[in-house]
């Protein structure tokens, strides 16, 4: 029997006419890494929350439940050896400091004050948290918080360990070094672990199995490879990572590379044509600056080190900034000055070549638009509906079906009438992004757009928001998702140590780097073609003139249509899937 088996789960949640989960049957092995992927609301996280006795949701539950042979509803011990890592940090913090908070759940326990002590001395040093124990949590940022949340889970010494979107919030260094620890838990201590996730470029590489979840049903699941192999080619192909996308993309035979490393041995066999084209702003927007910081000092209070440390800074008209950096490195904070949330010790910001501080409120919100980085700030009404009514009242809001065209867009009219708590992460961003482009400010500052945003959902936010900054709306976002940034930024800035240390158009902004970069670049690296960043990037080679076929053979395997050619010295295969047809020719070595 399997370590972990759901057999025909079916879950409802109150007053919900469709369940999240429907007849779900799957099955984990003891020591195994499993990713959950799939679109924002999908299930996801309900499934996980089912596994955690504890927390499961309420609502009408079904179906078997299986853990190491005992069945959920006669568990006792066995689910608190089941540890939980929540989507959003602030959901699972109890205490105000960072010591009290890694000791909670030991002290509960009942362990000695010596075990509590060579535990967190352990797990403090393991994650280089010891400048972070005197903190208080509200100080922290986002990512900060989710790391110490699984600090505080691995304490606890589980058997199982479950983590639902746990890089959401960490930069690209944090990610990956949450990453190798978990693959060390996996491998080294023979951990079970089962990860939902949006972000995809590394975690397939850890998986033993990956299971794609859509509409509370597993629509593949398997080995990386093959369960890739087919994502490619279905209509959700926008969830294949850019490496085993690449491969794709060039028509690649062979084993599927998922790692830089593979993809690159790959890259070295295969040609390519490059089609780059910078993305610049237009000329006549160039000389007009919408905001300009000089010289800011922000610190919390008067004993603290300041946050922002004498920081310089320009936003052009029409342009699209992506401001990344580590976590805590005063990102979030800057947004905040810009909007007029916090008021710097000393320097000043320019809206418009005119101090902030000369503006009253309304003013400032009209012109300025901020989306922050926990979207639950952001709502006061207890639906989604209740909320974009309010928003169109305060705004004098009257076209209906422009408001309905872009909850169509964003995909979130059937929630319409739901509690905003009640939405997935990636719901609950859609939604407040919704209540905040319609107000169309002339300036619009996003703090972690992306988070919890699954690949089609960010496809439609780029969207949307190019056709914004095409219409006139200058953008500025926080983000640790790099490939985003790369892919529609116009400039990017690297902030670290309370300033911004470096700024430039992506393909300059990111060539060279080692983490603060994309998986194309990473592959491409010390290559011919080392400036590539993006997919879009690159083509196969145009074969324009096919020489006649001396024999032709045809047929239709597994929904593919194949035909091959053989011309003289040449051979040539030519397959059709999902309406794209592809070719590729072998030249004999």
């Amino acid at each position: 029997m399997a370590y972990i088996e759901l057999n025909h789960v079916t879950f409802s949640y109150p007053d919900c006419t469709q369940p999240a989960i429907k007849n779900l049957s799957l099955t984990i092995e003891k020591g195994q890494f499993v990713v959950l992927f799939g679109s924002s609301g999908s299930g996801k996280s309900t499934l996980l929350r089912l596994l955690k006795k504890e927390i499961q949701p309420h609502g009408k539950l079904s179906g078997d439940i299986f853990i190491n042979g005992v069945h959920f509803g006669e568990t006792t011990d066995k689910s608190k050896k089941i540890g939980f890592v929540f989507q959003d940090p602030e959901n699972q913090v109890v205490a105000d400091d960072v010591l009290h908070e890694l000791v909670f759940g030991l002290e509960n326990s009942g362990l000695s004050t010596n075990e509590m002590r060579s535990r967190v001395a352990e797990m403090v040093h393991f994650f280089g948290a010891e400048s972070l124990l005197p903190r208080k949590i509200h100080e922290l940022s986002g990512g900060k918080k989710q790391q110490i949340n699984l600090a505080s889970v691995l304490l606890m010494q589980p058997d199982i360990l479950i983590l639902d979107e746990p890089t959401a919030q960490l930069d690209p260094v944090s990610s990956r070094e949450l990453l190798d620890m978990l693959k060390r838990l996996n491998e080294e201590f023979g951990m079970t672990i089962i990860l939902a996730e949006h972000r995809l470029e590394e975690v397939f590489t850890l998986a033993d199995k990956i299971v794609m979840v859509e509409k509370g049903k597993i629509l593949v699941e398997g080995d990386p490879r093959g369960v890739l192999t087919q994502v490619w080619n279905s209509p959700n192909h926008a969830y294949v990572p850019r490496i085993p996308a690449l491969f794709f993309r060039m028509n690649g035979y062979g084993s599927v590379p998922l790692t830089v490393k593979e993809g690159r041995n790959w890259v070295l066999t295969t040609s390519f044509e490059m089609n780059r084209e910078e993305r610049r702003l237009a000329e006549d927007t160039q000389a007009k600056v919408s905001i300009r910081a000089k010289n800011i000092v922000f610190r919390y209070d008067k004993k603290s080190d300041a946050i922002l440390k004498d920081l310089n800074f320009m936003l052009e008209k029409g342009e699209f900034y992506a401001l990344l950096g580590g976590n805590g490195s005063g990102k979030s904070t800057f947004l905040k000055v810009i909007a007029g949330l916090f008021k710097p010790e000393s320097g000043k910001v320019l809206l418009d070549e005119k101090p902030l501080k000369k503006y009253i409120n309304d003013e400032i919100t009209r012109k300025i638009g901020y989306l922050p980085q926990n979207p639950k700030l952001f709502f006061i009404q207890d639906t989604v509906e209740k909320e974009i009514k309010d928003t169109m009242g305060k705004w004098n809001i009257s076209n209906l079906e422009e408001v309905e065209n872009l909850l169509t867009e964003l995909g979130i009219v059937h929630q319409a009438s739901s509690h905003p708590y009640d939405l997935s992460g990636g719901e609950l961003q859609k939604a407040a992004l919704a209540c905040l482009l319609l107000r169309k400010p002339e300036i619009l500052l996003l703090d972690e757009p992306t988070k919890g945003l699954d690949p089609i959902s960010k496809e439609i936010l780029a969207k949307i928001l190019l056709k914004l900054k095409s219409e006139g709306m200058t953008i500025l976002i926080s983000t640790h998702d790099v490939e985003f940034a790369a892919q529609y930024a116009t400039k990017c800035g690297m902030m670290f140590q309370g300033n911004i240390t470096s700024e430039d158009v992506p393909r300059n902004f990111f060539k060279g780097n080692f983490f603060y970069t994309t998986m194309i670049q990473r592959v491409f690296r010390d290559m011919s073609n080392s400036s590539v960043i993006s997919l879009e990037e690159v083509s196969p080679p145009c074969v324009t003139n096919w020489p006649k076929a001396d024999f032709t053979l045809s047929g239709y395997f597994g929904g593919f249509s194949i035909n091959l050619y053989l011309a003289g010295c040449l051979f040539g295969f030519e397959l059709r899937a999902c309406g794209n047809r592809n070719f590729i020719l072998f030249y004999p070595v």
